[in-house]
């Protein structure tokens, strides 16, 4: 889990320097491609339904996750306040 953790932070760091114009000019897709929309509601909830407790193990993994992040935050927001408080005492 932490591997997962740690490849986000590092993904996200290097995404913000990468340049816009890195991969190269944009090209022009076919428009039937361009335009066509997914609906992926609907088989999701299909599939869903067949398979329930699969589906609920991955809202409960979507939630621990969510739960993770907001410790992990506060964690973080704490150590930097502490930091900042040591080191205007000095």
């Amino acid at each position: 889990m932490m591997f997962l953790i740690r490849a986000a932070f590092w993904l996200a760091v290097v995404s913000v320097f990468v340049p816009s114009d890195f991969a190269g000019n944009a090209f022009d897709m076919p428009m039937s491609i361009s335009e066509t929309q997914i609906d992926a509601a609907k088989p999701v909830n299909e599939w869903c339904e067949s398979n329930a407790a699969i589906c609920e193990a991955g809202r409960e993994a979507v939630r621990f996750g969510g739960f993770l992040t907001e410790m992990a935050t506060d964690r973080i927001e704490t150590a930097l306040l502490a930091q900042d408080a040591a080191s205007s005492k000095s």
